[in-house]
């Protein structure tokens, strides 16, 4: 399934051009709207689809994401919800799907009962935002396992020692985190160039900026290294 994520880069790189990859709350602003929304950005071209697992205690995310996770834990969302989105999304498009969340949620549901459902709803990788990937060894095994891509987080403060243990697990893509902090702030960390060709250096996966990532934004800083 994670092959999926490949052809989606693929396809942006003879296309001369920086893959979409938007973020959706699963849930949000409620479950029908979630629904529609998901679905229109597959069919409107993003290259892949994030869906975020809403959480209680997002503490890697911004306000905007909090109420984000806010609103839609109060209409209902849940893993399960998550995972049966996907699964719709999966029947009617070829979209790469990749579930971002924290692990609680995961640990609530049943780490195996989760790498079987992800599996059968069709995801193709998964970002765990509070997992590093020496914990939990049999889970992340187990999403391998089943052909899903366990994304790798890489922030700037990552240190060189560890950056190749990260990369030499990780699948998909690599998940450069853009800036310190929380999500919805402006701005890259100064060093950011760096630690992407660190990452080219070790891994031939397509390096991807999220965190840090707004309208002013000048990409075209990035580009050939993201």
């Amino acid at each position: 399934m994670s092959a999926r994520i490949g052809r989606a880069f693929d396809v942006a790189r003879r296309e001369r051009r920086v893959a979409f990859l938007p973020f959706l709350t699963s849930g949000f602003p409620d479950l029908t709207e979630s629904d529609r929304l998901a679905g229109a950005l597959c069919e409107e071209g993003a290259d892949l689809l994030e869906l975020g697992m809403p959480f209680s205690d997002p503490v890697a995310d911004g306000p905007t994401i909090q109420r984000a996770s806010e609103s839609a834990l109060r209409a209902g969302a849940t893993l399960s919800y998550a995972l049966g989105q996907a699964r719709s999304l999966r029947s009617k498009h070829e979209t790469p799907i990749v579930l971002m969340s924290y692990f609680n949620p995961i640990l609530h549901y049943g780490s195996e009962r989760f790498v079987r459902d992800a599996s059968d709803a069709g995801v193709d990788g998964v970002i765990l935002v509070d997992l590093p990937p020496e914990e939990e060894p049999e889970f992340w095994a187990g999403l391998r396992a089943d052909g899903i891509a366990t994304i790798a987080l890489i922030a700037p403060t990552t240190e060189p020692g560890r950056l190749p243990r990260l990369v030499e697990t990780a699948g998909g893509f690599l998940y450069v985190v853009a800036r310190l902090g929380v999500t919805g702030r402006g701005g890259g960390d100064p060093g950011i160039e760096s630690m992407l060709e660190r990452c080219r250096s070790l891994s031939p996966l397509p390096r991807c900026l999220g965190f840090g990532i707004d309208p002013e934004t000048p990409l075209e800083r990035y580009r050939g290294l993201a």
